[in-house]
């Protein structure tokens, strides 16, 4: 038979984590208005003809660094930054330049903006018409 204290922090470990759970679900109104009509595929069932490059590696393909692509676009009003997720323009979240990749950690759901061959093409034509003006 299992102590007493044993089942208390159980009991407290089951509340917190539903208190967690809760409050993710509460926040899911919020990131479905971020996203808008931008595609959600789910990392772990990607089409394996879909790639995609995610924010953080978007230096490599663009050819400027992280900080200032991110200032570009923001400049551009091409992303804002909303309830901790970027957000795409409204005129270009069905225009096939980015996606929303999602998963799943632990209870929590997490979005991540990534672009398409299309979108890298996009920035890197935005990234280099700033530097010749």
């Amino acid at each position: 038979m299992e102590s007493i204290s044993k089942i208390q922090l159980r009991l407290y470990a089951a509340k917190r984590k539903n208190g967690k759970w809760q409050l993710e679900m509460s926040r899911m109104p919020k990131r479905i208005s971020v996203i808008g009509r931008t595609p959600i595929v789910d990392e772990h069932y990607m089409p394996s003809d879909l790639q995609v490059v995610s924010m953080s590696k978007l230096h490599k393909h663009v050819g400027s660094y992280y900080g200032k692509i991110v200032k570009t676009l923001k400049e551009e009003g091409i992303i804002t930054k909303e309830y901790g997720m970027w957000k795409l323009r409204e005129d270009l979240q069905d225009k096939g330049i980015a996606v929303y990749v999602t998963g799943r950690m632990r209870c929590f759901y997490h979005f991540y903006l990534s672009w398409t061959p299309e979108g890298v093409e996009f920035i890197k034509e935005i990234i280099n018409h700033r530097t010749q003006h």
